[in-house]
């Protein structure tokens, strides 16, 4: 026997190692090609479990006027971060859930390309809220290289007037596509069961999905992997609630909805069937978050039209 135990150990340690080398929260669809997403467009049902649009105001921060990205603060849930895309300044403005002004907070070390989504979630440090900006448009087609800005949550739990505050520590996470391709995406979510970030793009004929598996490295150029491709397009806007458990993809004039089972992917959950989440169409709707209590779910427009931002809130029964 005792000439054996080392061959015996070396078995086990390989054992050890090949068993923990794959994480139940990353199955085995990794190695699989990308799934097309089929569902009976015509005949999707609508959500029953939520009230109709509140309207909560009009932005009374008039320096927002291409509202891109919604998440609601962990910190102090009755505030609302936000932000506008291209070409404006690198700063998240801080809207109350009636639409009142509480200020901005401009982030250092960040550059405003064309930001067009973001999300509230885990990250590196355990127990700390992140804010996830996505540097993630591109209407021409034209970037090598895509971005997510990653920062700690700032504490507004007691922020009560309006500020002007500088931010730092912010960590950016550049990406390719896996095809090498330019590609337009406003969407940006991410699971809190595995930290992964989720992009799901807008122009292409179906819009396709993407992962930044968790750890992101934020030292070199990573490639994200294609997960599958939706039967629509012009996605606009996303969002992973806070428990993991709901998922929502806003176009121009829907919001699908998936509920996601316990020990599912996102994308075991995106094969079924959708369901429609009641929505006001907005002039230029790009923006949506859940409440970190489950308790209904924001809307915001770009100004467009003529017409202010309204800020809508859809109640949960």
């Amino acid at each position: 026997m005792t000439r054996f135990l080392p061959l015996l150990i070396l078995l086990f340690v390989f054992c050890i190692a090949y068993g923990c080398s794959r994480s139940p929260c990353e199955p085995e669809s990794r190695s699989r090609e990308p799934l097309s997403y089929e569902y009976d467009m015509e005949n999707l049902e609508y959500h029953t479990g939520f009230h109709e649009s509140e309207a909560r105001g009009v932005l009374e921060n008039e320096e927002i006027v291409e509202a891109s990205g919604l998440a609601v603060s962990r910190s102090n849930p009755r505030l609302i971060w936000t932000h506008n895309d291209s070409g404006h300044q690198n700063r998240l403005f801080v809207v109350g859930e009636n639409a009142e002004n509480y200020g901005e907070f401009i982030i250092r070390g960040a550059f405003n390309r064309d930001w067009e989504d973001m999300a509230a979630g885990p990250g590196p440090e355990e127990g700390v809220t992140y804010l996830y900006i996505g540097e993630i448009g591109d209407n021409l087609a034209q970037y090598k290289y895509m971005s997510i800005y990653r920062l700690p949550e700032p504490d507004i739990s007691g922020l009560d007037t309006v500020t002007r505050t500088l931010v730092e520590g912010v960590e950016r996470i550049d990406y390719v596509y896996p095809d090498g391709e330019s590609r337009d995406a406003e969407t940006l979510m991410v699971d809190p069961f595995t930290r992964d970030i989720y992009i799901v793009t807008k122009r292409d004929e179906r819009s396709i999905i993407y992962v930044a598996r968790y750890p992101q490295d934020t030292q070199s150029v990573i490639t994200i992997e294609k997960i599958g491709y939706f039967p629509f397009n012009r996605a606009l806007a996303g969002d992973i609630s806070a428990d993991g458990l709901e998922i929502a993809v806003k176009t121009d004039e829907r919001i699908y909805y998936w509920k996601r089972e316990a020990g599912e992917t996102v994308g075991e959950a995106l094969k079924r069937q959708p369901l429609l989440l009641p929505y006001t169409i907005e002039p230029q709707g790009e923006a949506i978050a859940w409440m970190p209590d489950g308790s209904g779910y924001y809307t915001l427009s770009e100004k467009a039209g003529g017409v202010d931002p309204v800020l809508y809130f859809y109640r949960r029964k």
